[in-house]
């Protein structure tokens, strides 16, 4: 197994690709989360909660 790795015979640029995909990627979700506002955060947070949406609400009244 460690032979294959070690021998890559020129497929490197699939792994360094792979590498800073991964690595754009959660760091991007990282700024979003940490630039999210907690009142966003509250307001998904109670939403399974929430039997109702306020579409049905208006609705039914």
């Amino acid at each position: 197994m460690f032979k294959q790795i070690t021998d890559l015979s020129g497929n490197e640029w699939y792994l360094i690709v792979s590498l800073w995909i991964f690595l754009v990627f959660f760091i991007t979700v990282g700024i979003m989360l940490l630039r999210m506002r907690k009142d966003y955060v509250d307001y998904m947070k109670d939403m399974p909660m929430d039997d109702e949406t306020p579409e049905q609400a208006e609705l039914e009244n």
